[in-house]
């Protein structure tokens, strides 16, 4: 009997060593996604009902059982599906390996285990089980294992009946009751770990503090604001102690006397308050005190939130004095204010308004219509660029913008800018301040100077001068949108230096440079129209974009340019001419040929570029659409 209670033992112990297993492994941090969970719980439960079934006891002469019902049947409630298929897969797999004269009754049992593990599943709907709950699947299981024993020999399942079937219904039951009860359990501190570190996060969060103390005051939990106002290192150094650690005594005794308020008279309230810390700073606080309650209504502590009003009341007291300072402030700015009334006559302005308009100061005082002040400043040549030819509708306009609010910037008969934002009050009086902005219109003029050289800049190719490519790019797609109009034939030079590697590696590239430079030179001498525009298209390549130009003209032009190269007899050992030399490429858009073709014109002037090349270069080629495509070779 000792052996029985032994093999029993130690299937409970598999039973419990599972549960800590799975309680101490943290499965759902281990895995995040919920299949992987899902598997690696019922691998877990499987490999727990193969050991089972290693350690069978025997209930009766010839008759062993285990737990491995118990433990499929829990793998199905609390694992799902996925779980309960691996551990049936396992444990069925493991039977059928062992063989014997049970085989057909153990997978019965198998097959029953597992299909009330399912059923249990779907029925709790996706919640915690409750007690009740797992009391009956527990008898479930105990009652459903009976039936794997009708599939024993009648004669076996009548022999046993009196002395197995009871006493393996109550094991079953109970050692269902016992890992399920230690699941649900583990479940439920898992829901309130996972509760309070929600709550935790959020407390942490708060920009407010937020603390609860005892009963004696001592701090039980505090977030880092609390920390940051007590100027301690962190929340966790308050816990366990009370104001009198971290204020002056007056200051800390006025907080627990609060406390003891709010916990005698069990409700909440606000005060304001301020605090003076141990290093001298002071603060203000706009304080709550609750009272902390437990399930039975008795006050174990007090919730303090304190909001740090300290900006609030500097706020107030700044605007005191600057309510104190405004006034004296009006006569000594900058700026130029004048308040005009719901008629709009001046009621109000400072010196420095009258000083920016010199040639109408005596009649900018109180009790002047806005209109007359208008009419004088134009007669007298103070306000300029005015319409003469309606004077009295410029006036009436202006007026009228004094009723909403804008800016409007305007120059003077000195050369100065004003600049004047109107800001109209609900009892349709209005406060217009003047600025002088002569300092900043100049700037602004130096800036679209600026802006203008810098968009030359980005427009030219550093090394000749000439124009880059993208604004090549740019002034071809205007003409050849001109030329589409009808406003005459466009013509197109491309010019390749020849044998230019080569050149560059005899001489150097700066001896490169200065033959690019050269030979730009040369294209600014013959493309002397100011249509004509000449851009670096890339490398020794340089194109003349010429308007209104046909091709006779462009070959006219082009055969000079390469003559005009020539004649600088620069040396070139590396070309078969013996100096420097240029091919050209014409392309030329007539009204017939603009429309599909339009955008091939840099195509065809690279092919007759090519063409010249290819019929031993320094020539000049024009695009001949019956000439077969080369194949196209730099230098």
């Amino acid at each position: 009997m000792g052996t029985v209670w032994h093999d029993l033992l130690a299937n409970m112990a598999i039973l419990a060593l599972l549960v800590s297993i799975w309680s101490n492994t943290q499965l759902p941090r281990l895995f995040r996604h919920a299949v992987v969970r899902q598997l690696s719980f019922g691998l877990l439960l499987g490999t727990g009902a193969i050991l089972v079934m290693l350690l069978p006891f025997q209930i009766s002469d010839g008759i062993f059982i285990d737990l491995r019902t118990t433990v499929i049947a829990v793998s199905g409630l609390f694992g799902g599906p996925i779980a309960l298929t691996v551990t049936t897969v396992l444990v069925a797999a493991f039977r059928l390996s062992s063989g014997g004269a049970g085989t057909v009754a153990g997978l019965t049992g198998i097959a029953i285990a597992a299909a009330v593990g399912m059923a249990a599943y779907h029925l709790k709907k996706d919640q915690r089980p409750s007690f009740p709950a797992i009391l009956v699947f527990s008898a479930t299981v105990a009652v459903s294992g009976l039936l794997g024993f009708l599939a024993l020999p009648r004669d076996t399942l009548i022999a046993i009946a009196p002395t197995v079937l009871l006493p393996t219904t109550i094991i079953v039951f109970a050692s269902t009751l016992m890992i399920s009860l230690a699941i649900a359990s583990e479940l439920r501190r898992r829901e309130m770990t996972k509760k309070n570190h929600i709550y935790k996060v959020v407390i942490d969060s708060l920009p407010d503090c937020l603390n609860v103390k005892d009963v004696e005051g001592r701090f039980i939990v505090a977030n880092p604001a609390t920390a940051a106002l007590m100027k301690a290192a962190d929340s966790n150094a308050l816990i366990g102690k009370s104001d009198f650690d971290f204020y002056p005594a007056d200051i800390a005794l006025k907080f627990k006397t609060d406390e003891e308020k709010a916990a005698q008279g069990e409700t909440s309230y606000v005060i304001e308050q301020q605090v003076t810390h141990r290093d001298g700073t002071i603060a203000w606080l706009s304080t709550l005190k609750s009272p902390l309650l437990d399930e039975n209504g008795h006050v174990t502590g007090v919730i303090t939130h304190n909001r740090d009003v300290t900006a609030k009341k500097e706020l107030e007291t700044a605007l005191a004095e600057s309510e104190r300072k405004a006034t004296a402030a009006l006569t000594n700015m900058a700026d130029g204010l004048v308040m005009f009334d719901e008629n709009l006559n001046v009621v109000f302005c400072n010196e420095q308004y009258r000083t920016m308009f010199p040639l109408t100061a005596d009649l900018r005082v109180p009790g002047t219509p806005a209109a007359s002040i208008l009419y004088a400043s134009i007669a007298r040549g103070e306000l300029i660029n005015i319409p003469t030819d309606n004077v009295t509708e410029w006036v009436n306009t202006a007026v009228s913008r004094l009723r909403s609010p804008g800016t409007v910037q305007f120059p003077l008969f000195d050369g100065r800018w004003i600049e004047s934002r109107t800001n109209p009050a609900p009892d349709g009086t209005c406060f217009v301040v003047c600025s002088d902005i002569t300092d900043g219109k100049q700037s602004e003029q130096r800036l679209r100077d600026l802006n203008i050289r810098l968009a030359e800049l980005a427009e030219t190719d550093g090394l000749t001068g000439l124009l880059n490519r993208r604004a090549f790019d740019t002034i071809l797609a205007q003409e050849i949108a001109a030329a589409g109009r009808g406003e005459g034939p466009l013509s197109l030079l491309l010019l390749d230096v020849d044998r230019f590697k080569a050149f560059n590696d005899t001489y150097g590239h700066t001896a490169g440079d200065d033959c690019l430079r050269a030979i730009a030179e040369c294209l600014r001498a013959v493309a002397h129209r100011p249509t004509d525009r000449v851009a670096r298209y890339g490398g020794e390549e340089i194109a003349l974009i010429l308007p209104d130009t046909p091709e006779e003209g462009a070959l006219t032009l082009a055969h000079k340019l390469r003559n005009r190269i020539r004649a600088l007899e620069i040396a070139h050992t590396g070309s078969e001419k013996g100096i420097v030399t240029a091919s050209i490429g014409v392309a030329t858009l007539t009204n017939h040929t603009i429309g599909p073709d339009a955008g091939r014109l840099v195509l065809r002037a690279d092919e007759a570029l090519y063409l010249a090349k290819a019929s031993g270069r320094d020539l000049v080629r024009a695009w001949e659409p019956t000439k077969p495509h080369l194949v196209k070779t730099k230098g």
